[in-house]
Order: structure tokens, then C-alpha cells, then sequence
């Protein structure tokens, strides 16, 4: 069973959502260990490629953030979503004003 004294927010979703006794039925994370560290290096690369000075590789990131979008947004379970949203600090708005191209709210493309 997972603490989830560590996690406030997916604690909070499982009372407000009656699944406390669901929680340990929950997948969380839909990838394995090794598919989940391969996706987090390549976005810890991804990142490193937006700051760097070179144009190309800045340009690459920008076009790579839409697949780690897809992939982080269908591999993890909403709940772990909104716990990490809360841990970044991040609100509903933030996340609509980073991703807004991606928002079924702005009519952008959703593949």
C-alpha cells in the first residue's frame, strides 16, 4: 500500500472522489520503470536542448514538447498528475497558459 501521507494532493482527490479503499487498485503509472526513466531523460534533454545557444537544438525541443506531452499526459493517472501539479506549484491556468496550444479550450490540435 502507498503512503499517501507524502502525497497531500492524491490523498485529497481520493477522499473528495470516495476511492480511498480503491487506492492501492490504482495504476498510477501506466510505463515501467525503465520506459519511465528513458521518457524523463529524454525530457531532462529536451530541456537542456531549450536553453541552450543553438538554434537547432532549440528548435528541436519546441517540437518535442508536444510528444512529451502526449506520452506523460497518457502514462500517468490523473490523480499523480495533480500531485505533481501541486508539488511544481502550478494551478490549472499555469498549465493552460504553458500547454494552450494543446487545450481542448483553445481549439488547438489534440492528437
Amino acid at each position: 500500500m502507498i503512503d499517501f501521507s507524502m502525497y497531500p494532493k492524491t490523498a485529497e482527490l481520493l477522499e473528495e472522489t470516495d476511492m480511498t479503499d480503491q487506492a492501492d487498485r490504482i495504476v498510477f503509472l501506466q510505463k515501467d520503470r525503465e520506459d519511465a526513466a528513458v521518457l524523463l531523460a529524454e525530457m531532462h534533454l529536451m530541456a537542456l536542448a531549450a536553453v541552450s545557444t543553438s538554434i537547432p537544438l532549440r528548435n528541436r525541443s519546441l517540437q518535442a514538447v508536444n510528444h512529451f506531452y502526449n506520452e506523460s499526459n497518457k502514462s500517468v493517472h490523473v490523480f499523480a498528475q495533480e500531485q505533481a501539479h501541486s508539488d511544481l506549484g502550478l494551478t490549472f491556468e499555469d498549465k493552460f497558459r504553458l500547454f494552450k496550444h494543446r487545450s481542448i479550450f483553445s481549439g488547438g490540435p489534440l492528437k
